[in-house]
This record gives structure tokens, C-alpha cells and sequence, in this order.
């Protein structure tokens, strides 16, 4: 807009056929475009966060006003319209959320700063079983179970004892939720379950959460991690979210020193494996019995769990642990 404009130049020597030095072959690159469109993206980035943090606090609001609501005398005679609400609610705060991860990292990495490694031992057995028990109240867009009735929630971890990995709990925790409620959305039948492994000489935990669903393309397993990118995208498909929740996976095991990981096939189901770094230094989480109100690889029966227990908010964030669809 001002008139100057920024040019990379090389000089190239230029010899005669003797050898002799004769002058030299100027290349220039205009860089003004570049250095334009880097402002724009960093504009864009700043945007995004202070967007999705104005957004998140009314929507705070919103889910703790429903849940009173639904507390009381009035509220009871309007609970399917309220629970609509809160549900609708609690999908948008995890959209808000996973844009928030994204612009953070995206923030970190143009100003070529490394995010800090989080060092909190984490109990990824319990963080499990939390994950099940929201999974098990989570609602789709029209009110209805997330887990449909011939899905069942099958716990391969509980009562096995793992190694804690140095991490942020909450992130964790939203890692696991976005791979297993993206499970429930392509899988009509069958199971859904999760199971670990601790490998000492590799030093890695993994988590790997594996359904009987419609699995996915070759193609579409090269593409599932990037950011707003799915399997299937139109008016065709049938299920909701715009391609966040793998893509913030990926972006909270690299984080964690690790990696995500697909094995699909169509009409064969898909396994996730996300592998962490763990070298058993912080010891060992005593494993329990689930508690997630789902079956476990040891008892065949499903252990009742009160729909009304609340979920506690993360103490690094703020944020409620809502029972919601992932994006």
C-alpha cells in the first residue's frame, strides 16, 4: 500500500569460456505477497482465539442455567426442550475448544516457540474410564444417545495396572473423547472398545481404541488428520463436525512426545492407536474395576452408573467436561 516492496536477490557469477569473472546474473523473487499473506494469517490466528474465548463463557453460562432448570419443578415439564439446550450447548463449547487448541499451537509454531512439555503424572486408566462414562451420557444433535443400542462400550483396561505418563490430564482426557465419541458416530453395531499396553524397551504406553464400524478408505486414512478434513464431505454424509477432533489429536500426542496412528479398511472397522511417551519413571496407577457404566474384558456385565453424576471441570482450563458430541 505504501509502495515498497520486498525482494529476495541472488547473484549468480558469470564467467567467459577461459574462466574469466565478467559480471554477474542478478534473480530476484518479490516477497511483498508473502510477507502480506503471513500478516493475514497471523490476524487470522488472533482472531480465532479471541473468538472462540469470547464464545466459550456464554456458552458456560448457558450449560450451568439448563442444568439448574432442569433441577427444578418448572424445568421438569420442559426437560426435552431444555436438554436439547444443553446439548446443543455442550457441542458448540467442544467446536470452541478444539478451534482454541488449534489457533494455540498455530500461534506457537509462526513465532517458533516450542509449547511447553507438561510434566503432571497421569493416570491414563482412570482418565479412561472417565472418558466411557462421559461417552456413555453423550447426546447427538437430536437428543438422542450418542451409543446406540446395539453398540456396546467394552472397557480392555480396566483392573490392569499402568505405568502414569508425564502430561496434562485434560488434555489427555480430550484426546480420548474426540477418538472414541468419533467412533460412535460410524458405528451402527457391534463394539466399541478401548485397551492399553505398556512396551518398557520402546518406552511407550498405548491406548488404542478399536470399533466394528463402516472403517475408512486408504485415501481417506492419508487425509483424517488434517484440519477440517473428512472421510466423506457434502450434503451426502451423514454424520455432523467440520474435521477438528483428529486433527487436535494428533496435535496433544505430539505434544505428549507421541504419535496417532489408524488401521482401516471399509467394511472392517477402524483401530486408533495412540502411542505416548512413558518410561515407567513416575510409577505405577493401581488398576480398579470400571466404574464407567460399560463392560469390561473381565466381567460380561455392565455396572449401572447414575446418569445424574456430575463431571468435573479441568483445573488447567476451566472447562467443563460436557457430555457431547466431538467435531
Amino acid at each position: 500500500s505504501n509502495g515498497v516492496r520486498r525482494l529476495a536477490m541472488s547473484f549468480v557469477p558469470k564467467k567467459a569460456d577461459d574462466g574469466e569473472l565478467v559480471g554477474f546474473m542478478a534473480i530476484g523473487q518479490d516477497l511483498s505477497d508473502i510477507a502480506e499473506l503471513k500478516m493475514v494469517q497471523e490476524r487470522k490466528s488472533a482472531l480465532m482465539a479471541m473468538l472462540s474465548h469470547e464464545i466459550r463463557s456464554p456458552l458456560h453460562g448457558m450449560l450451568g442455567l439448563t442444568g439448574s432448570l432442569l433441577q427444578t419443578e418448572a424445568g421438569k415439564t420442559l426437560g426435552r426442550q431444555l436438554g436439547m439446550i444443553k446439548g446443543c450447548a455442550s457441542r458448540l463449547l467442544d467446536l470452541v475448544t478444539n478451534v482454541m487448541e488449534l489457533a494455540q499451537r498455530e500461534k506457537q509454531a509462526q513465532a517458533g516457540s516450542p509449547a511447553p512439555k507438561p510434566t503432571t503424572p497421569v493416570d491414563m486408566a482412570a482418565i479412561i474410564d472417565e472418558v466411557l462414562t462421559m461417552t456413555s451420557m453423550a447426546v447427538d444433535k437430536a437428543n438422542k444417545p450418542l451409543v446406540k443400542t446395539s453398540v456396546r462400550l467394552l472397557n480392555q483396561t480396566a483392573g490392569k495396572d499402568l505405568p502414569r505418563i508425564a502430561g496434562d490430564p485434560y488434555k489427555c482426557t480430550q484426546m480420548l473423547y474426540n477418538l472414541v465419541t468419533n467412533a460412535c458416530k460410524f458405528t451402527d453395531r457391534g463394539s466399541i472398545s478401548i485397551s492399553s499396553s505398556y512396551v518398557p524397551e520402546d518406552q511407550r504406553l498405548d491406548v488404542e481404541v478399536t470399533d466394528t464400524g463402516k472403517g475408512i478408505s486408504k485415501e481417506g486414512c492419508q487425509r483424517i488428520f488434517r484440519p477440517f478434513e473428512q472421510e466423506q464431505s457434502g450434503d451426502t454424509r451423514s454424520f455432523q463436525g467440520i474435521g477438528l477432533g483428529l486433527a487436535v489429536c494428533t496435535e496433544i500426542a505430539e505434544l505428549h512426545g507421541g504419535q496417532v496412528r489408524v488401521r482401516s479398511e471399509l467394511g472392517q472397522g477402524s483401530t486408533f492407536t495412540v502411542s505416548l511417551f512413558c518410561d515407567g519413571s513416575l510409577g505405577f496407577a493401581k488398576g480398579k474395576c470400571s466404574s464407567s457404566g460399560v463392560a469390561n474384558d473381565t466381567d460380561a456385565s455392565v455396572v449401572a452408573v447414575s446418569m445424574q453424576q456430575s463431571l468435573a471441570s479441568s483445573p488447567s482450563s476451566g472447562q467443563s467436561r460436557n457430555a457431547s458430541t466431538t467435531v
